[in-house]
């Protein structure tokens, strides 16, 4: 069975969530390390902000690192999870949408 790992957004009250890596599909086995490290490096491709902090890593996703966040409604958008708006653009991170997947507002 196919399982994800994704990557949440650390700030207070943000709902941003990034579905980073699809396993279970390929017979690889891989430690949680890994998985982690990969998707962290994939959201970090689609303009998530990844810092340290208590060694630890702190996600920031791209609405929250360029102060339109922190993402409150829930929506289609594949990059925060937030609502998509008028031009098939998510309110959020700016995430341009094909209309046809956008289906909201």
């Amino acid at each position: 069975m196919p399982t994800g790992v994704a990557v949440v957004c650390d700030t207070d009250d943000c709902l941003a969530v990034y579905l980073a890596v699809t396993t279970g599909n390929d017979g690889d086995e891989r430690s949680a390390d890994e998985v982690s490290q990969i998707a962290r490096k994939v959201a970090e491709g689609d303009a998530w902000l990844i810092g340290f902090g208590f060694r630890q890593p702190v996600m920031t996703c791209p609405g929250c690192a360029d102060g339109r966040g922190p993402v409150r409604e829930r929506g289609v958008c594949k990059r925060c999870m937030g609502r998509v708006g008028s031009g098939a653009k998510c309110v959020y991170c700016l995430q341009q949408m094909e209309p046809s997947h956008a289906g909201e507002e």
